[in-house]
């Protein structure tokens, strides 16, 4: 009996989905990334696991749209500015790296004596990281704004972008000259048209569609026209023989400098981690276990090449373009892994001869693998790359000094006693540091950002060129004389071993840090800091404070409640039994208070006393707040004011109180 194609993509789903669950449940536990768990479900799920999916096209075509979908939300969030920025480094570097890999591969291949095609094809295999794997961790541990993080998003475009040549030209590389510039010919023109294309929309047809669209008015409406665009982008750009993935990211970018970008990427938001978990589990799916086992041997020296050489390789092509080793190297073991267009250069080449099917396995068992352990090196990325920088220092002094940035630093020649010391010269740093030139407060700030320190040089900022995580900079910077260190780094593992460092250099400095996570405050606050200001917190803080100044609390109570939110280090984060003070009533209360403007008329009793004799508060226990006289406003009026008419008094009371004294200002009636 032959099922309903929909009943099996249904089940298909249940069975994918509630394993993907109880993996994902396990691996949270661990405090393992969920893409590992993805993975690993895969290879349960798939037919050289448990057999319980066999191979499907249904499996396929969703993983697919997951990679699309993750693509455009890059493309939708794609700084350009911060691309043109990196453009040197992203541009030559990514194309550097690609063809050291390809070098190292056919010295490799000349070695072991495999042809010339082969050695090329398992260049293309490796030079290729996987964007999906890479992005997905950079998200999960904040570093997709760090420096590293921006290198590594660039370099990933970069690579995705050769896929097009090299799935034209594999192929023909055993024509003649002919034929290979022919074909490269038409594959440059494609490539034209398709940016041509994007260009023209993205300049003048999309924003005026965007505007009808939204006209409308209907929040389904824009969410399917964003679908539409995103996989009309991804056909068109796969009918002109370029990758579905790279038509999605131009998708994303026609549509990332409209208005409505934000609101597209939360609409896609639920869409992309479900489908980009289905790809995850379909690349698990690949690999053989029992395979891997009985070839073990050659599995490794193929893992141990993607990880060893092609970190030496994007590390020493990043380097070369003068960034620091930590930056470089930690750049270097981001890319450690390879990609999901690598499965496609292997496919093709098995159709076309250019590897043996042995050798098609022993290289999918080994990306498999290298996918797997991707997220775990992205997390433990910055640490590792900091300790090899400095076991390296006395090897390399002088790595990643440019000679527009060796020059003498700005600021106080002599020794530093009693300044700030800012770590990180970003959008935090930067506005930390206005302030303290306008308010002319000696500080020094470290940003290992070439552009952003020139930027900042360029204003008259005391910002050094440096690597925070070296302790040799922090005495440059002058922490062991500081009174404050303010931590404005994104890289959490990174911040946590600065404060250790400056606590060591200078037990008396007080240290502010930056939170992200509330589950990570308590790891800064062990290793030394005495604040920790959390991002999203203190926003929501703010916007409390205004919301409550609004509803008119009193200025005490708002004072009380948020620091009672901030107190006992954002307890609010990690304590169950954690309760607000009670607003609530203290606003019941405030209901039953006036606040109202009187003037006093013409022929007033009150016109012409003082308060005193007046007597307003003790014949009905109103206040009298201010007054305003001839458009001048007098707070909190002394006792032998004198009132005249046509004053405005402003009067707070209950309401039978306020009525009272309307009744004391009247005019007797003649």
């Amino acid at each position: 009996m032959r099922l309903n194609p929909t009943v099996d993509l249904i089940g298909l789903l249940v069975v994918l989905l509630a394993i993907a669950c109880a993996v994902l449940f396990l691996l949270t536990r661990l405090r393992l990334p969920p893409v590992v768990g993805y993975l690993i479900s895969g290879v349960l799920l798939g037919p050289h696991g448990l057999g319980i999916i066999t191979g499907s096209d249904a499996v396929s075509s969703l993983a697919e749209i997951g990679v699309l979908l993750l693509m455009f939300t890059l493309g939708l969030e794609f700084d350009t500015g911060s691309f043109r920025r990196y453009r040197n480094v992203v541009l030559g570097g990514g194309s550097l790296q690609i063809v050291l890999t390809l070098v190292c591969a056919m010295l490799a291949g000349a070695f072991l004596g495999w042809p010339l095609r082969t050695a090329i094809t398992l260049g293309c295999i490796m030079a290729l990281s996987s964007t999906a794997v890479v992005l997905k961790s950079l998200m999960q541990h904040g570093l997709v704004d760090t420096l590293p993080g921006r290198l590594t998003v660039g370099i990933l475009i970069m690579q995705d972008l050769s896929v097009v040549p090299m799935m034209i030209l594999l192929p023909l590389g055993g024509g003649s000259a002919t034929d290979v510039a022919l074909s490269l010919a038409g594959a440059v023109a494609r490539a034209a048209l398709l940016l041509g294309i994007t260009f023209v929309l993205s300049e003048y047809l999309m924003p005026r569609l965007l505007h009808v669209i939204a006209s409308g008015r209907s929040p389904e409406l824009l969410l399917l026209s964003t679908l539409t665009i995103c996989l009309g982008m991804a056909w068109l750009s796969h009918v002109l023989g370029v990758s579905f993935a790279l038509g999605a990211f131009l998708a994303g970018l026609i549509l990332g400098g409209s208005e409505y970008a934000q609101q597209m990427t939360a609409d896609l938001a639920p869409f992309r981690e479900v489908l980009s978990g289905v790809f995850f589990v379909a690349m698990g799916m690949l690999l053989d276990p029992v395979f891997a086992l009985h070839n073990w041997p050659s599995v490794a020296v193929v893992l141990a090449i993607i990880l060893i050489a092609k970190t030496a390789i994007t590390t020493a092509a990043v380097g070369g373009f003068h960034y620091p080793l930590p930056v470089a190297l930690q750049v270097g073991i981001n890319l450690a892994q390879i990609g999901e267009f690598s499965f496609l250069i292997a496919l093709l080449g098995v159709q076309n001869g250019l590897i043996t099917q042995a050798f098609y396995q022993v290289a999918i068992a080994a990306s498999v693998i290298s996918m797997i352990l991707a997220p775990v090196a992205t997390r433990l990325s910055s640490s590792m790359a900091s300790a090899a920088a400095r076991a390296a220092g006395g090897l390399l002094p002088s790595w990643g000094r440019g000679p527009d940035l060796a020059e003498e630093e700005p600021g106080s020649p002599g020794p530093l006693d009693g300044h700030i010391v800012i770590l990180g010269y970003g959008t935090v740093g930067r506005t930390l540091g206005e302030v303290l030139m306008t308010n002319k407060v000696p500080f020094v700030a470290l940003e290992i950002d070439p552009v952003l320190v020139r930027q900042a040089r360029r204003a008259g900022h005391p910002v050094r060129y440096g690597d925070s995580g070296s302790e040799e900079m922090l005495k440059r910077a002058g922490v062991p004389g500081a009174r404050t260190l303010v931590v404005t780094l994104p890289d959490h593992v990174l911040e946590r071993a600065v404060i250790r460092a400056a606590r060591r250099l200078n037990p008396e400095i007080h240290i502010l840090a930056r939170g992200r996570r509330g589950v990570e405050d308590d790891d800064l606050y062990q290793d030394g800091a005495d604040e920790v200001v959390h991002e999203a917190f203190e926003v929501g803080i703010e916007f409390l404070a205004r919301i409550l100044r609004r509803l008119n609390f009193p200025k005490q109570a708002v004072e009380r409640q948020l620091g009672r939110l901030r107190g006992g280090r954002y307890e609010v984060f990690r304590r169950e039994d954690f309760t607000p003070l009670p607003l609530g009533d203290v606003r019941r209360s405030l209901d039953t208070l006036r606040v109202e403007f009187l003037e006093i008329p013409p022929g007033s009793p009150l016109a012409g006393k003082t308060l005193r004799d007046a007597g307003v508060r003790e014949a009905t226990g109103a206040l009298i707040l201010a007054v305003v006289r001839d458009g001048r406003v007098i707070p909190s009026p002394e006792a032998w004011f004198v009132l005249q008419e046509k004053d405005t008094i402003l009067v707070s009371g209950a309401n039978e109180q306020v009525a009272e004294v309307e009744s004391l200002l009247a005019a007797p009636v003649r």
